[in-house]
């Protein structure tokens, strides 16, 4: 067999092309697809912020609360986090 000519083809090559549309088309969805990616890159960022400075709160509260303490006696245990002291459970005989 012989290869086809572009001649020979049952059909326009300029009107299967996907011409200025198609490029259009293809430009939009990259420029949104670019959009997205910038604006999930920016809200991990930002999540990401607000979780290193809440534990550099909390260590600067934890070193105020040890450095406000008085030295506690021995056998006491220092306060938890939301201030309570922990208790011992009950011992049963």
């Amino acid at each position: 067999m012989m290869p086809l000519l572009l001649e020979e083809l049952p059909y326009d090559p300029n009107q299967v092309t996907p011409g200025w549309i198609g490029f259009t088309a293809t430009a939009l969805v990259a420029i949104v697809i670019m959009a997205l990616m910038w604006d999930f890159n920016r809200r991990v960022r930002r999540i990401s912020d607000r979780a290193e400075a809440k534990e550099r709160i909390e260590a600067e509260l934890a070193e105020q609360r040890a450095a406000e303490a008085p030295d506690a006696p021995a056998g006491h245990r220092a306060d938890d986090a939301d201030g309570r002291a922990d208790e011992a459970p009950p011992r049963t005989p």
